[in-house]
């Protein structure tokens, strides 16, 4: 097996950092994966000491095959980080695993990853693995062990080299879209808020690397492989991070190691996408809210 190197993103928060890094240390595969950490700068004055106990805390990680820390000196945000931080280690390895310092892992986990990885490398439509099942174990009339969805995941998540470098992080066909109905209602299968969101971050009101490497997935019809059953839960559902937790109670129920079954040519579901689609629905406030602000629906 040809391990895939693990790329794990930090910024102010030492504890949860360990946590995560403890939970993959519990994968085997750990002991012949390298690990990448990428520290972000301080933002204010009083993250300072935050930042360097986590970077204090990686100096003396063992456990990993290797581990190599690469600090910013100053502060680049996490869209920005992880853009540049994948783009990095996945021009030199080829693909990678990529972790947040806000998420737990199964101890099945990274042998999940490295084998999907290995097997669907050269499946074309699949542009990304993931660990994160966003609660598609509640889909009555779904069987299979593993599902492919529109929605990209950044939760536990991994890609190749030959997908991640055709992204056009601009979104230089961002107007064009906005022209087309059918575009913007084939987006919604990845997620009925990523029509806002993509709208958001073109109008410079948010910054998320996330919402634009969904939208390449759906651009180019490309699917992200997840299994029926978690093997991520998230931890930053505490308020300590710059974004707001993926929704965690509901997708997290089954949350545990399992055997998976990988197919050799895995097909996409209508009944998986048709629960993405609405699962991920805004409410009707947030949905008069978009429409008033940014005439998307």
């Amino acid at each position: 097996m040809n391990y895939a190197p693990i790329v794990a993103f930090a910024y102010n928060r030492p504890d949860h950092l360990k946590r995560t890094l403890e939970a993959v240390l519990k994968n085997p595969e750990a002991a012949y994966s390298d690990l990448y950490v990428f520290s972000d700068g301080p933002r204010k004055e009083s993250d300072i000491e935050k930042v360097e106990a986590v970077r204090q805390f990686i100096g003396e990680l063992k456990g990993f095959k290797s581990v190599e820390l690469i600090s910013a000196p100053k502060n680049k945000g996490l869209a920005r980080s992880v853009i540049d931080g994948v783009t990095q280690v996945i021009t030199l390895r080829g693909k990678a695993i990529i972790m947040e310092d806000d998420l737990l892992c199964t101890s099945d986990f990274l042998s999940y990853m490295n084998q999907a990885l290995e097997k669907y490398e050269n499946q074309a439509h699949i542009f990304s693995v993931s660990g994160y099942s966003f609660g598609t174990g509640s889909v009555k009339n779904y069987s299979g062990d593993t599902a492919l969805v529109f929605r990209a995941s950044s939760l536990g998540w991994g890609t190749w080299k030959d997908r991640w470098e055709k992204v056009d992080w601009e979104v230089k066909d961002f107007e064009e879209f906005l022209q087309s109905p059918k575009r913007k209602d084939d987006i919604k299968n990845a997620g009925e808020d990523i029509l806002p969101m993509i709208v958001k971050q073109q109008r410079g009101v948010i910054n998320s690397w996330a919402v634009r490497w969904a939208y390449h997935h759906v651009k180019h019809q490309g699917y992200c492989l997840i299994p029926r059953y978690s093997k991520i839960k998230t931890t930053g559902d505490d308020g300590s991070g710059s974004n707001p937790a993926a929704s965690t109670l509901k997708d997290e129920l089954h949350f545990g190691e399992r055997i998976i079954h990988l197919e050799d040519s895995p097909k996409p579901s209508e009944a998986i996408t048709r629960y993405i689609r609405k699962n991920n629905r805004p409410s009707l406030y947030r949905k008069l809210i978009n429409w008033y602000r940014y005439k998307v629906w």
